[in-house]
């Protein structure tokens, strides 16, 4: 569902870039907030777990169907199985964990598809492309990347991800010029292992992280430029 809903976002998005008009018109806003993050995947089987973050990045508004957002995230997710025990196959030389924590740091640029709009009030759905780094550790905090037991016998993986976010959001715009905003939605890693593991996972559930943002938008500038129509 989250993939056909990326398609439509992306498709879109190509029709706006490219549809013609004789007035290109950006404004820049610098955008700061708070997060909240939480994870699922093999060691809970669901979003129960919320931990704060904060995000900052630049906001461009062309006053068209899409606008564009450049955001890097700082934040931590955790995650914990108290039921959890490892697959029967495995030698007891395999020690998993049953609960992580994970510090993440997200880059990512997204296109906001608008919805719908009434007076200052912007309802939008967005899709984007990024980096993901996580780095899983136990509850004492030492790094699980390192030690090979804590997963299955042919199981390795890098820290770095590719990640497709996927949120939709609501944004409030006062007459100076700034605003208010809130999303929610998906990073939607590539990675399998924001855990550290998978072959020793308790259950089908693939790891993921759902965000919760606030944020506001304060001015910068605005830039305008004559097209030519063909």
């Amino acid at each position: 569902m989250k993939w056909s809903i990326s398609f439509v976002l992306i498709s879109a998005s190509f029709y706006s870039l490219f549809a013609k008009d004789t007035l290109s018109v950006r404004n820049k806003f610098l955008v700061a907030g708070a997060n909240a993050l939480a994870y699922k995947g093999s060691l809970q089987k669901s979003y129960a777990r919320w931990t704060p973050g904060f995000q900052f990045g630049v906001y461009f508004q062309k006053r068209k169907l899409v606008n564009g957002m450049l955001t890097a995230t700082f934040g931590q997710v955790i995650g914990e199985d108290r039921d959890y025990s490892k697959p029967a196959k495995f030698s007891d030389q395999i020690q998993p964990v049953s609960k992580f924590q994970t510090n993440i740091f997200s880059l990512q640029y997204e296109l906001q598809l608008l919805l719908f709009r009434y007076k200052g009030f912007r309802l939008f759905a967005s899709q984007g492309i990024g980096f993901l780094r996580f780095t899983p550790k136990d509850w004492e905090g030492n790094s699980l990347i390192e030690k090979d037991r804590t997963r299955a016998p042919d199981e390795s993986y890098s820290k770095n991800s590719i990640q497709f976010p996927t949120q939709v959001g609501l944004q409030y715009w006062f007459p100076n010029k700034m605003g208010f905003g809130i999303q929610a939605g998906w990073l939607n890693s590539t990675s399998n292992f924001i855990d550290n593991m998978s072959k020793l996972s308790g259950n089908e559930v693939s790891d993921n992280i759902a965000t919760f943002r606030f944020q506001f938008y304060y001015f910068i500038e605005q830039s305008s430029r004559q097209l030519t129509k063909n």
